[in-house]
């Protein structure tokens, strides 16, 4: 029992403190980069949608606000099988102005109709966004400047969570801004992976078709790291984005995008190789596969602490912390469901909402589920 005690706990430690001080301490060890150099290849900004009528047009007018030089830019609509509207909208505006395109294609997911819409694609460089999502001006500018150094093949920018400020939104953007931590400075050694896909870049020489089931902003990465290239975030790419506010709609989020990332993400299985890549598979094992698990090393620990309460002080105080936790998590559940927010329970309820999500996601992945075609909800 102590054994199993212990190893959930370190594990635990590792994936959110102990990972985190060692991209600290690494990060400290490598080099500032040389000053930054400016390059104008080519974009097309590939928008992949499905009933977006309602927002279509102020989004191409977002990316049109570009101060990217307006002849090497493209915006190509990927329509999922719209059937709102969409369509004529953008035809309309293609007629206007000549740097966008629309490509209708049946509805098969977000996934397929990319894998179909980046062959016709005209820039070097792709930019993947969606159609809720709104650009700075510079942010277009500030992603390809990335790819002035010849080995980054995949650039990412930092989302910006924006919307109502429930007990949810804001356990999601500590979590966001935790995440947004590690991946500077993963970037910053060079083993960043991972990427956000309203916000995100790439060579179109090294875009390879990935599965329907799969999330663009998981594979296309690793993708890109497997052909010797790097993924790095430029934090001066902003887009702003509104995330789930309803449990429901956080909680089906996080599980569906555990259930395609672990998938995703086992399926690239030679990157886990630590003999042949030692730092990019720890990075992967510990940001993400690692937390993905967070639930099972949770559990772990709270029934191994219950059997050993007769052992010791420690145990028990062990006991009671956790024990508190789970009570001060189920505090924040009851004042969420009135419409209240109380800072620490509030907290504890968010981050156990997303350890159940991860538990959904995990278990949907071990049993086989797929998910192409899905509609988010708030």
């Amino acid at each position: 029992m102590k054994i199993f005690f212990w190893f959930s706990f370190l594990i635990i430690f590792h994936i959110w403190i102990g990972y985190l001080l060692s991209l600290i301490v690494l990060s400290w060890l490598k080099p500032e980069r040389s000053a930054k150099k400016y390059i104008y290849p080519y974009v097309t900004v590939l928008l992949t949608v499905h009933n977006e009528k309602q927002v279509i047009e102020e989004r191409i007018k977002n990316l049109l606000a570009s101060d990217y030089l307006k002849d090497l830019l493209e915006v190509l609509v990927a329509s999922d099988g719209s059937t709102d509207g969409t369509n004529d909208v953008v035809n309309i505006m293609s007629e206007r102005y000549g740097c966008i395109r629309l490509y209708d294609t049946e509805r098969g997911g977000k996934s397929i109709a990319q894998n179909k819409a980046v062959p016709l694609a005209k820039g070097e460089i792709i930019i993947l966004t969606d159609a809720r999502t709104m650009f700075n001006s510079n942010t277009i500018g500030n992603l390809v400047d990335k790819f002035a150094d010849a080995r980054v093949g995949c650039a990412s920018g930092k989302l910006v969570i924006t919307g109502s400020k429930n007990a949810i939104s804001k356990g999601q953007g500590f979590y966001w801004k935790y995440e947004i931590l590690l991946r500077k400075l993963e970037s910053k050694i060079g083993i960043l992976h991972t990427a956000s896909g309203s916000v995100m870049a790439f060579r179109k020489e090294l875009f390879k078709p990935f599965e329907a089931e799969y999330g663009d902003d998981c594979v296309i990465p690793l993708d890109i790291v497997s052909q010797g290239y790097r993924v790095v975030h430029a934090d001066n790419a902003i887009a702003y984005d509104a995330m789930p506010s309803s449990i429901e709609g956080e909680l089906g989020a996080r599980s569906r995008m555990t259930m395609r990332n672990i998938s995703g993400t086992l399926s690239r299985y030679t990157l886990l190789n630590p003999f042949k890549y030692p730092l990019i598979s720890m990075a992967i094992l510990s940001h993400k596969i690692l937390r993905w698990l967070t639930p099972y090393f949770m559990a772990t620990l709270y029934i191994t602490n219950l059997f050993l309460l007769g052992e010791g002080a420690f145990y028990r105080i062990a006991f009671y912390l956790q024990s508190t936790f789970y009570l001060l998590a189920l505090i924040g559940f009851g004042a969420e469901k009135s419409n209240r927010s109380l800072p620490i329970a509030s907290q504890a309820f968010s981050f156990m909402l997303a350890s159940v999500g991860f538990l959904k996601g995990t278990l949907g992945a071990a049993f086989g589920q797929k998910v192409a075609i899905y509609k988010n909800k708030n």
